[in-house]
């Protein structure tokens, strides 16, 4: 759900006036530049809400492990309460479970409104008691000093701070399928503050006593929501905000001193942006140092898009086989590209082979005269397990994976190219320092033991991580180094017998049929906040998720599964952009896709 935020709103409590007093307050606020006995940072709220005010100690802070999940704290709050006397520019619908809040001790201090007003409150509120400690404590350090926390009480009576709301969602936590954060609160001279919450289009949110809040969505979604959020001091005792404080108690009276208010729109999950559509079954994508981004089809069409328009233009096709997974299987761009224009390119062609080859870019265009072979496989490639993982490593060398070409013995045959890792310098000869494997064996042979390895990435510390297709049982993540032998196919998975001379894999998920591991990238980007800092990202375009692992320092194991995305579709390709987010492409329909922060969302640090 991407685009303009929707226009925030709240009511003001005018109270019982006469059109007099009106004027006057209209002439004070010509006087002053300002809306009267009204200080809010934002100035709408739509749709149904509810009102919570809080007082009382509590012992809660910044530390979001202190957040009480919704199985915990169930009985601890009151849901959809009408509260009276709250004028609303909302809806007339009524109350509903959607928006709920956490009931905290009263400590004698709760002014409850009644009356009139409360026949004409479309909006559904209810009340809650936040703990003074904690909003005097989050993120703003006077409110953590001496001087703050003994404050005269006329600076608080004449010169009353306004609160405020600083929630980040990059710190919010996935807890199941609830995801729980921080409005962090703050108003150092405020005794009790009233919360408004709009209902989330797509699910039901809580906010508790310390301004922590859960969001459960509705069973079948998993995509973005967001809920408007208002925060007032109105209810913390008389006070004035400065001036116009003043002028407002002039003009109004007592019953016109309605606080101050803040509000933010907290957004939940992360913005999927469609950069470019209708792409012809896309395979493989990388980045431009100026951004762009380089796109091959399986059909053998490599394009160049824009980032920013999503304008993709064709740079050439190449001739190439397409039955089964023949075609363009990989691509990448040299380190150099400023200075060299060169891609690389791994397909099956027309005479079915695997070739590697490099191209020239030129301006927006390759000249396929340009096409310089730098290696070329000697078996007929078969339909499927063509593998595909191509990069550059921080060693400056060209790393190319190749499947078992459907004969699984080939992945312990060190005479050809496939089942295995190559390792290659970018003119295509052989890196002096390549393993030797053994009398015979191919020099270009760096790792063997594999199925189809579909995708590999290096790590920020130069690991090489290596997504291997599985058969019938497991799905692989291996942490691959020179020499090493995977297993395949005397094992899938971990090895159970005959396992001298085999390494097993870092992470591996069991399965029945339908799976294939089809990507893998560690993420040290902002864009997602530091929850995913170095986190390995993988997909399955059978299963059709995104998923998150955590792994050792040494990347020698991982585990802590977490869902990113589970209706991810047919993703092929994940990589972290130089802005920072998360960049998936799709296999049908045929898209790239950015994910990150909403808009209007502010950006993690």
């Amino acid at each position: 759900m991407g685009g303009t935020s929707p226009t925030r709103g709240h009511s003001r409590y005018i109270g019982r006036m006469g059109g007099l007093a009106f004027a006057l307050g209209v002439g004070a606020a010509v006087l002053t530049g300002t809306p009267v006995a009204s200080a809010e940072t934002s100035d709408s709220t739509p749709g149904p809400s509810t009102t919570s005010s809080s007082t009382g100690e509590s012992a809660g802070g910044e530390s979001r492990s202190t957040t009480k999940s919704p199985e915990t704290t169930a009985d601890d709050h009151v849901t959809a309460e009408s509260t009276t006397g709250v004028d609303s520019e909302g809806s007339d619908e009524a109350a509903s479970d959607d928006v709920s809040v956490a009931a905290a001790p009263d400590t004698g201090d709760t002014d409850t409104d009644s009356g009139d007003d409360a026949a004409a409150a479309p909006e559904k509120d209810t009340r809650m008691e936040p703990a003074v400690q904690p909003h005097r404590k989050a993120r703003v350090a006077v409110a953590d000093s001496p001087t703050a926390a003994a404050a005269e009480p006329s600076d608080s009576l004449f010169d009353n701070v306004s609160p405020t709301l600083n929630h980040d969602p990059a710190e919010d936590i996935a807890v199941g399928a609830t995801v729980v954060g921080n409005l962090h609160p703050v108003d150092p001279d405020s005794t009790k503050l009233t919360y408004t919450a709009t209902r989330p289009s797509h699910g039901s949110v809580r906010i508790n006593a310390d301004g922590t809040f859960a969001y459960t969505p509705n069973t079948t979604y998993t995509g973005q929501d967001r809920f408007t959020v208002t925060v007032s001091d109105a209810r913390s005792g008389f006070h004035l905000h400065g001036i116009e404080g003043l002028l407002s108690l002039f003009t109004f009276g007592l019953l016109g001193n309605s606080g101050h208010r803040a509000s933010q729109t907290v957004f939940i999950g992360y913005q999927h942006v469609v950069v470019a559509s209708g792409l012809n079954r896309p395979v493989d994508f990388r980045f431009l140092p100026d951004g762009r981004i380089v796109v091959a089809e399986k059909g053998g069409t490599i394009k160049v898009v824009d980032n920013t328009t999503g304008t993709a233009q064709t740079l050439v096709t190449l001739p190439v086989l397409t039955q089964g997974e023949r075609g363009i299987n990989g691509i990448t761009v040299d380190p150099a590209f400023a200075s060299n224009g060169a891609l690389y390119v791994a397909y099956t062609t027309t005479a079915a082979h695997d070739r590697l080859s490099q191209l020239t870019m030129t301006a927006n265009a390759i000249n396929a005269a340009t096409e310089k072979v730098l290696l070329e496989s000697s078996e007929a490639a078969a339909f499927y397990h063509r593998g595909g993982a191509l990069a550059f490593g921080p060693d400056g060398k060209l790393y190319w994976g190749l499947g078992d070409n459907r004969e699984p013995g080939n992945a312990q045959n060190l005479n050809n190219f496939h089942g295995k890792i190559l390792r290659i310098n970018p003119d295509g000869t052989t890196p002096s320092d390549n393993p030797v494997l053994a009398a015979g064996a191919l020099p270009q042979i760096y790792a063997y033991g594999l199925r189809n390895p579909f995708r590999l990435t290096f790590t920020p510390s130069g690991q090489l991580l290596v997504a291997d297709v599985g058969e019938a049982s497991f799905e692989e993540l291996n942490l691959v180094t020179a020499g090493g032998n995977y297993g395949w196919p005397g094992s899938e998975g971990n090895c159970k017998r005959n396992c001298a001379g085999t390494k097993n894999p870092i992470f591996a998920y069991a399965h029945g049929s339908g799976a294939a591991i089809t990507s893998v990238f560690v993420y040290n980007g902002s864009k997602l906040g530091p929850r995913y800092q170095n986190k390995v990202f993988i997909a399955d375009t059978v299963q059709g998720w995104i998923k998150v692992l955590t792994c050792s320092v040494d990347f020698t194991s991982c585990g802590a599964v977490q869902t990113f995305d589970s209706e991810g579709g047919s993703t092929v390709g994940l990589s972290q952009g130089p802005d920072g987010n998360l960049y998936q492409l799709v296999y049908e329909p045929g898209s790239l896709v950015r994910i990150g922060l909403p808009s209007g969302a502010p950006s993690a640090v």
